[in-house]
This record gives structure tokens, C-alpha cells and sequence, in this order.
């Protein structure tokens, strides 16, 4: 299965670490040309220079800036063939609700929930232009 991916370029939210980043080495390993967005610059990175891809700055809750990383994603290689949906948030300061501000909770809906909406809504036309992909969203014990 080393060739699986052959050809096909995948993007992939959060792959700064844990299983963005598992997930980048894998496609990356099964011939896919790999890009690795994340927030944070030194993860994300070290990821794309290890998976020998491209580095996205994104916040993910930012329409804009999911705007232009798909951009970037089809500039930099012609298409799009999977979209990976992995980043999220679990701040410390929303362990209970009762604790919780407005504002941390907001944030988290954006990063945790927001971008799944805005990462399909802006892959989606770019995976038709392509005659078809796979869309893969993540979510955790906190979703």
C-alpha cells in the first residue's frame, strides 16, 4: 500500500502534532504530496519539512484565512484530492461550565465545531474540480 496516495495531495488541520501530525507522516508515507496547516508556526513547520510538504499558517475558526489555505493547497500542487479535519482546542480554562467565560466557550465552538463547517464548505468545490475526494473530520472525547 505504499503507493495508495500516489499522485494525490491531502491537506491536514492540526498536523503540528498528535494525530494531524500521524496522520501527515502516513499520507506522506503512502506517496501523497502533504499539506500541514497549523496555528502553530514551529509545529506545523516541522511537520510539512518532515513529510517533505507545505507549511499553511491557519487559524482554522477564520474564514479567510480556511479560504486561503485551500488556496495555497491547490497553488501549490493543482488540486485537492482529501481534506483532513483534525484541529481543536481544549484551553484549561474550560474544564467546567460553571467556570467557563463566554469567550473561551466561543472560541472552542469556533475551532472545534465553526471549522468543520468552514473546512468542507471551502474543500469541497475544489475536491469536485478534481471529479471527487474524501473529506475525513476528527473530533474528540470533548466534542
Amino acid at each position: 500500500m505504499r503507493d495508495r496516495f500516489e499522485g494525490k495531495v491531502a491537506l491536514v488541520t492540526g498536523a503540528g502534532g498528535g494525530i494531524g501530525l500521524a496522520t501527515a507522516r502516513r499520507f506522506a508515507a503512502e506517496g501523497a504530496q502533504v499539506v500541514c496547516a497549523d496555528l502553530d508556526e514551529a509545529t506545523g513547520r516541522a511537520a510539512a519539512e518532515e513529510v517533505g510538504g507545505t507549511f499553511v499558517p491557519v487559524d482554522v475558526a477564520s474564514e479567510p484565512a480556511v479560504e486561503a489555505m485551500f488556496a495555497l493547497a491547490v497553488d501549490a500542487y493543482g488540486g485537492l484530492d482529501v481534506s483532513f479535519h483534525n484541529a481543536g482546542i481544549s484551553p484549561p480554562e474550560d474544564a467546567s461550565i460553571l467556570d467557563t467565560a463566554l469567550d473561551t466557550w466561543r472560541r472552542v465552538q469556533d475551532v472545534n465545531l465553526t471549522s468543520v463547517y468552514l473546512c468542507c464548505r471551502h474543500a469541497i468545490p475544489h475536491l469536485r474540480a478534481r471529479g471527487g475526494g474524501a473529506i475525513v473530520n476528527t473530533a474528540s472525547f470533548v466534542a
